[in-house]
């Protein structure tokens, strides 16, 4: 019975899946349990089966206690995948049977404890006399595949919040992985990776019962025609944890976003959410290679930004409209051209960077420091000559940032905003009326340049260009900053002719060089007037 047992523990705790157990249960030898046999296969890790192992032995001990007249039954033949028959189950969510009334057992406080169901479903049905127990440390646990965190009982939990204990970052180095041609579900995530970098893809997306689907140009697309079963998503969940560095370890439920590092293909950053037990996996593939701020089409007086001593500079725009790129871009150009120290606080980290003439640290919250605030605080005491911010989410953050630009700093900060006028403004009424003056003071003070990105597919689905909004502050607008009056920013920018762009004026400029549909350009325009005669007409609309 001891197989049987095993089996079903490691199941209804979702450390396997039975699909697993039934693909190895004809490997069980009179030397080798299912555990073993599973250990063997590299789908359970040897802490958690000597763990279920001593659980296994408490419930057999149990029931000889509970049953001391009763002789041993004769040994069971030995279990073969053709003559044994394992009922079929869907993929995740194994049903719970109903398990019988338990017998009140004494309790054991040093009894290591897993849940077992009172009903056999690797076999006869039982009428066994052991407590259904709660899960001591897997009341989330890893899925069967992923590594999952094991110790003592008596070890001391981790306070909430608590920062792992290694901090390393997966670099992605290796020999690089050839793209195939054409991608089928069946391919490790390293193909699925290569291939998504091959053909100039940003996302990849991942979901069970559905193709792979990637994102190019801005645009969704199927590159498959299989679709994903849940074991399959499973497997490749369980790829992507191998380039976890920092340990981190996956839980059905636990919602996560963060880097990871596979040897051949590069960085990428994957965000898993859950429906029940079945993932949803978002992958958007870092950029390998370094950018120069010439290769980001910025307009020429934007450049200058990397000379400044100190200030702030705020990088804006919508999700994955190159903002970080553009920091680290300025980071790196910088490092290139000066000697600097310069840290970074990000989430999380992206792209490794270099600093050829000084110091670079790349700090990421939750893995490095426990927020953001307190990353700005470490960035001030370290005497940071600059410091880039990605991404601003509360005003403590930016009132640190301002002091960090007073203190001689040079910061670049990744913040929200369509536009230059709504960012300020949005600045501005976030800070309560009393503490507004001064608020808008330091700000007026210490900001030197404003941009805001928008990339726009290129016609025919050929890539993106980038359109944006920026500006150098000058005195003009820092007077409206400070006494909080923007309602002539649009008309400064477009004043100030070699240091400012309006959004209105880039998309132009983009329509005529017939890099973009006029439609584009209605879309996203502060004044749509302007771009009228591209309104979209009925259905397009």
């Amino acid at each position: 019975m001891r197989n049987q047992y095993m089996a079903k523990v490691l199941v209804h705790n979702k450390v396997v899946t039975e699909d697993q157990v039934n693909a190895h249960w004809g490997e069980i030898t009179d030397q080798m349990d299912i555990g073993q046999v599973l250990v063997k296969a590299g789908i359970l890790q040897q802490p958690m089966y000597e763990k279920v192992l001593a659980f296994v032995k408490n419930i057999e001990a149990k029931n000889a206690a509970a049953q001391p007249a009763t002789p041993a039954e004769p040994p069971a033949p030995k279990p073969n995948r053709s003559t044994t028959s394992i009922p079929a189950v869907k993929p995740v969510g194994i049903p719970t049977p109903v398990a019988p009334a338990p017998v009140k057992a004494e309790p054991k406080d040093e009894e290591p404890t897993l849940q077992i169901e009172g009903n056999n479903i690797f076999g006869e049905v039982t009428s066994s006399n052991v407590d259904v127990e709660t899960v001591s440390g897997l009341e989330t646990t890893s899925i069967s595949n992923i590594g999952i965190a094991a110790g003592d009982a008596d070890d001391e939990p981790e306070e909430e919040g608590d920062l792992p204990s290694r901090f390393a970052l997966a670099t992605g180095e290796g020999k690089a992985v050839e793209a195939p041609e054409t991608l089928t579900p069946k391919m490790n995530l390293k193909k699925i990776i290569a291939y998504a970098r091959k053909f100039g893809t940003t996302d990849i997306y991942l979901f069970a019962g559905r193709q792979i689907v990637m994102r190019q140009s801005g645009n969704l697309f199927a590159v498959t025609e299989d679709t994903l079963d849940t074991t399959r998503l499973t497997e490749l969940l369980g790829e992507a944890s191998e380039g976890f560095a920092d340990g981190h370890k996956v839980s059905i439920g636990k919602n996560f976003s963060k880097t990871m590092g596979l040897a051949g293909v590069g960085r990428a950053r994957i965000t898993v959410t859950w429906d029940d037990v079945v993932p949803n996996i978002s992958i958007r593939v870092i950029q390998a290679e370094s950018a120069t701020l010439e290769s980001l089409y910025l307009p020429a007086f934007c450049n200058r930004f990397a000379e400044l001593q100190s200030g702030l500079v705020l990088i804006a725009g919508s999700a994955s409209s190159g903002r970080s790129t553009t920091m680290t871009t300025f980071a790196e150009t910088i490092a290139a051209n000066r000697q600097c120290y310069i840290q970074t606080i990000e989430r999380p980290i992206e792209r490794l960077l270099q600093n050829p003439n000084g110091a670079i640290v790349q700090k990421e919250v939750g893995l490095h420091v426990r927020t953001g605030v307190a990353g700005i605080e470490l960035a001030i005491r370290d005497g940071a000559d600059v410091i880039c911010f990605d991404h601003l989410t509360s005003m403590e953050e930016l009132n640190l940032l301002l002091q960090a630009a007073n203190a001689g700093a040079l910061v670049f900060a990744v913040t929200g905003g369509n536009n230059i006028h709504a960012l300020l403004s949005r600045l501005l009424a976030s800070v309560p009326e009393s503490g507004r003056s001064a608020f808008a003071c330091a700000l007026a003070e210490q900001l030197k340049g404003v941009i805001v990105q928008h990339l726009v597919p290129v016609v025919q689905n050929q890539g993106l260009v980038l359109a944006c909004e920026a500006m150098r502050i000058s005195s003009t607008v820092a007077n409206m900053i400070r006494k909080c009056d923007l309602s002539q920013v649009a008309a400064a920018i477009s004043s100030q002719k070699d240091q400012g762009v309006t959004l209105d004026d880039s998309l132009q400029k983009c329509v005529e060089s017939g890099y973009i549909e006029g439609a584009e350009a209605w879309k996203r325009a502060y004044d749509s007037r302007r771009f009228a005669a591209y309104r979209p007409s009925g259905k397009e609309a």
